[in-house]
């Protein structure tokens, strides 16, 4: 049986050196020049959001690119472009839908300057794409609808967008990802609505079974006084915040301030990628626990 242990430990060794390299293709890809930045508003889909779609497509997945119109400033508008990719539930009778969100778009580049947009929010299209490349396969009891938004840095649109889409279909939950390097503090953060309070420890303690800790808060003001950042409105600040004003239950996921958020050091040279591959098993392991139909069965 020795054997056995040891060729286990080197598959896990194997596959998780396998999937980090998967995530530092994806986030060198994301935060290249020749993606300039991601940034939003044109009327076609930029390079980034084709690139999202290739990645879905790998599972066999239905993929589409949802296109919307938004308001840009007083009189303008602009164009975003959602990239959408469904996981299908294999059971006969199945539950509602769980979505998942991070925005891909950042702010694009200002003249000579480019902002790589590594953390905010590289982080989480890597990490989502990710979770859908370890669920591959798996029999799921419900949908997994993946959204990579466009149009969040100009006013959260592409989520405001998807939602407003559902037309009353019932959804169990969205999980947002959005900057997920846990950074110096070595932590990770999430904001939840208050029915998901139950299951706080539940949530910390898989978090902790992959080396991840994890500080949970249901108070966007309680969360904000906890990071010393009074000013921050976590529950305005990304892609939940329509799901939360559609009463959709949530969790949001992040590493709180980054002292690079918005600048050109917001680079891929700052983001820890073996911490980054624990933070994806973690939120996978949290959506298996939703939605693998054997995990529901054993539970």
């Amino acid at each position: 049986m020795q054997w056995l242990r040891i060729n286990t430990l080197l598959l896990l060794i194997v596959s998780f050196y396998s999937q980090a390299s998967t995530l530092s293709r994806d986030m060198t890809i994301l935060t290249s020049i020749e993606f300039e930045g991601r940034p939003s508003g044109a009327s076609e889909p930029h390079r980034s959001a084709f690139y999202i779609h290739r990645q879905f497509e790998k599972f066999a997945m239905d993929v589409e690119i949802s296109s919307f119109q938004f308001k840009q400033g007083f009189f303008g508008s602009g164009t975003g472009h959602n990239v959408v990719a469904t996981m299908r539930c294999t059971l006969k009778h199945c539950q509602s839908a769980l979505v998942i969100t991070a925005h891909y778009d950042h702010l694009g580049k200002n003249g000579y300057k480019h902002y790589p947009g590594a953390n905010d929010n590289a982080t989480g299209v890597a990490v989502m794409i990710d979770i859908a490349r370890q669920l591959n396969g798996t029999k799921l009891n419900r949908d997994i609808i993946f959204v990579a938004t466009d149009a969040e840095e100009k006013g959260l649109h592409g989520a405001k967008h998807f939602v407003s889409q559902l037309d009353h279909k019932p959804i169990f939950m969205n999980i947002n990802l959005d900057m997920l390097d846990m950074q110096k503090r070595n932590e990770l953060y999430a904001l939840a609505s208050s029915s998901i309070k139950p299951e706080k420890n539940s949530v910390i303690s898989l978090f902790e079974r992959y080396a991840v800790p994890l500080k949970m808060y249901f108070s966007s003001k309680r969360m904000a006084r906890r990071l010393n950042e009074p000013q921050i409105d976590w529950l305005r600040a990304s892609d939940h915040y329509p799901f939360h004003r559609a009463k959709i239950p949530f969790i949001y996921f992040g590493s709180g301030v980054d002292k690079n958020h918005h600048t050109t050091e917001d680079a891929l040279t700052e983001i820890n990628l073996e911490k980054l591959a624990q933070v994806s098993n973690s939120i996978t392991g949290l959506v298996r626990s939703y939605a693998d139909s054997s995990a529901s069965e054993t539970n």
